[in-house]
């Protein structure tokens, strides 16, 4: 009986598999089509990538995020202003060793004031209100290193946005509004003076370097951009996908303008004030984000996306990768026959009716062994 019983059971599994195999045979267009469909999501879709950017650099443009709220420390600067200060105990500086260009602006020297902080507000929801998104896009920033190894920047307000920018002390004194726009020089220190530093954090999107011109001197000198995939596997859930070095001269646009919708753009400027410079000073620059290409322009052409390649696409796409490995493991399993023909034999659905008749009468001959 027991031996019976047991045939019974192996004819079941027989039945069964070749159940699941004529399954897997009248599947194969199925996911021949779903691969097909698969490579051509991966190439027409518009995935974002995760990018890093390291570089150094004589100009960066910041556009900064309307909706954050920067904050700079700026101790040892000169400050250019059209507001007056002397509420501060500040004088006015002389004209002639004033790095403000105008009649309009007036210099404070910040050299003997302690903890100073420039404050760039975020945009409140009444001024996104008044301006249209294409035209409220908060405040920019330009920064320049001046042939002397001092650092210049120009913080302006764009759009109709009007919250003005705020000078904070570290004594406790009322915040200070400045207006919609400021000039900070950081000249170099005298001989024998240590060296300064400016560590200034950024959101939002911006471009490192400028285009070539016989009327800028300044450019961008060395740097390299990473693109990555997301990847659990791989250390700080990313892995490396392509990287591109940066010529002397290249412009590198970085993110999105944010009154476009982009993604913000996150990073730092770090700046290094050396009395006696060993060679010509440069900004480094380091941002991360999310974009589908990194737009490089290269003096002589026109530029071009740098991007994954094809390959890359289809085989670092965290959606793609993972479902074709899957169903072309399906495949590969299905193509250790000699034919497809031969992946289970006879009808489907005679088949299952067989398969089902021989299951209950296996599961009936269990009920009598135990009676």
């Amino acid at each position: 009986m027991n031996r019976a019983r047991m045939l019974e059971g192996v004819l079941v599994l027989k039945d069964f598999w070749n159940l699941v195999l004529l399954v897997l045979r009248n599947l194969q267009p199925v996911m021949v089509l779903a691969v097909v469909g698969l490579v051509a999501w991966a190439l027409l879709a518009r995935q974002t990538w995760p990018f890093s950017v390291a570089a150094e650099s004589e100009h960066v443009t910041l556009h900064l995020a309307p909706d954050l709220e920067t904050n700079w420390r700026i101790e040892g600067a000169l400050l250019c202003v059209r507001s007056n200060m002397t509420d501060l105990g500040l004088l006015p500086i002389e004209d002639s060793s004033s790095p403000c260009k105008g009649s309009r602006w007036k210099a404070y020297d910040l050299s003997d004031v302690e903890e100073v902080t420039l404050r760039v507000p975020a945009m409140s929801s009444e001024d996104a209100d008044d301006a249209p998104p294409e035209n409220d896009m908060g405040y920019a920033a330009r920064l320049d290193v001046e042939p002397d190894g001092s650092l210049a920047i120009l913080v302006t307000a764009e759009g109709k946005a009007d919250t003005p920018l705020v000078l904070l002390l570290g004594d406790a004194t009322a915040p200070l509004e400045l207006g919609r726009d400021v000039i900070l020089a950081f000249p170099k220190p005298e001989a024998g003076s240590p060296a300064g530093r400016l560590l200034l954090p950024f959101s939002g999107s911006g471009t490192i370097g400028k285009d070539v011109s016989w009327w800028e001197p300044t450019l961008l000198r060395r740097g390299s951009v990473s693109l990555y995939t997301r990847s659990a596997e791989a250390a700080g859930g990313r892995d490396l996908v392509a990287t591109a070095d940066l010529l002397p001269g290249d412009r590198l646009d970085v993110g999105l303008h944010p009154g476009t919708g982009g993604v913000v753009t996150k990073g730092f400027v770090h700046f290094d004030l050396w009395p006696e410079p060993e060679e010509p000073p440069a900004m480094t620059v380091v941002a991360f984000g999310e974009a589908e290409s990194i737009q490089i322009v290269r003096f002589g052409d026109q530029g071009y996306s740098f991007s994954p390649a094809l390959l890359a696409r289809l085989t670092r796409h965290s959606a793609v990768s993972t479902w074709a490995v899957l169903v072309l493991s399906l495949l590969g399993f299905m193509a250790i026959y000699r034919e497809g023909s031969e992946i289970g034999s006879g009808d489907f659905l005679k088949q299952r009716r067989r398969f089902v008749k021989r299951w209950r009468r296996f599961l009936a001959s269990r009920e009598r062994g135990d009676d």
